[in-house]
């Protein structure tokens, strides 16, 4: 059974500076709003990992928002392990786990020493032995290697797929990616891949449900940043368009609008609600254009007249180069593998 990883504290880490803020114009709680822009934030890379958090009464202060409000944001992320706290330090972004160390050089010393000694005991000597190491060295006497499993564990079917699919053109041949959902590891379904996977990839901020849902295994948080395309299709947007943005929920509708703006400056007619909102029919009515979020496919059903775009990510580059690549790597080296609990 691998073992959990376990989240350290950085050794220095930079106060975060990257700007929050309460919209009081959405009909977002004021507490959804401020987890919202944290989960995401950290989510996307945007709040560093290792980076020092303001404490409660800073933020609290800083917003205007209650103590009591920021208190229970903080105590919600903790328990998604998407922060730490230290007594006497403060609150910091859980830090990137360590990649796994490559193969060990003395393993490999005493398992040809233990060979060399049972060889020896057996009457061969020494120059039988290194010409029939020679020999099979030459010949490639190494079994051929399977590729290595990853599991991919996200939350819609078709980002998943997604997502696995930008890991798997960073892998090398004979490497898979299995996409699977939370629901399908809810459900039971995709049972079989799970239980074969060598490397296990999460959405940094759905860590916690997915150790939930596979207790003893060692997890890969990677975040996630907005794609090449849909930034280049915010950027090509007709500046004198109505724009409706459609959040799927509604604690990250803020930092959505946000991200909306960051990449379409030119827009200025722009309406933001939410999936579930009671509004959502008539603000899709008024507008032109509907960019909605993974997971609210269901707009361009509601709209089927108009043009829509999906706000897609892509798995952060940077994760996939510093985290998902070693581990990869690290399983590469031939060994029994450990046996891993039912789920």
């Amino acid at each position: 059974m691998k073992a959990p990883v376990l989240d350290t504290l950085p050794a220095v880490a930079e106060t975060f500076t990257w700007p929050l803020g309460i919209d009081r114009t959405l009909a977002v709680p004021v507490g959804a709003q401020l987890r919202g822009q944290l989960e995401y934030g950290i989510a996307c890379g945007d709040i560093p990992r290792g980076a020092r958090l303001p404490s409660v009464r800073e933020l609290s202060q800083e917003l205007g928002v209650a103590h009591m409000t920021v208190a229970g944001v903080y105590k919600e992320l903790l328990g998604l392990g998407l922060i730490v706290t230290s007594r006497g330090r403060g609150t910091f972004v859980a830090d990137a786990p360590q990649p796994p160390p490559g193969p060990d050089p003395a393993r490999l010393t005493r398992l040809l020493s233990e060979t060399l000694a049972q060889a020896e005991g057996e009457g061969y000597g020494l120059r039988q032995i290194g010409e029939a190491m020679n020999a099979l060295i030459a010949r490639g006497a190494r079994p051929p290697q399977t590729g290595v499993s990853v599991l991919l564990v996200g939350l819609f079917a078709d980002a998943t797929r997604s997502y696995a699919a930008d890991v798997q053109a960073a892998l090398p041949a004979g490497d898979r990616v299995q996409a699977v959902t939370l629901d399908d590891l809810r459900s039971g379904r995709s049972l079989e891949g799970t239980q074969n996977a060598d490397v296990v990839l999460a959405l940094a901020h759905r860590l916690a449900e997915t150790r939930a849902l596979l207790p003893g295994w060692e997890i890969i948080p990677v975040g996630f940043i907005p794609s090449q395309r849909t930034r280049a299709a915010l950027a090509a947007l007709d500046p004198m368009i109505r724009l409706a943005i459609v959040a799927t929920f509604e604690e990250f509708l803020p930092t959505f609008l946000g991200g909306v703006k960051r990449f379409a400056p030119h827009v200025s007619a722009i309406q933001a609600t939410h999936l579930h909102a009671p509004d959502l029919q008539s603000v899709l009515d008024s507008c032109d254009v509907a960019i909605y979020a993974t997971g609210s496919e269901t707009v361009r059903t509601l709209m089927p007249n108009k043009p829509t775009l999906e706000y897609r990510h892509i798995v952060d580059p940077r994760d996939v180069e510093g985290l998902v690549l070693p581990a990869v790597e690290a399983q590469r080296v031939p060994r029994h593998k450990p046996t891993k609990e039912p789920l």
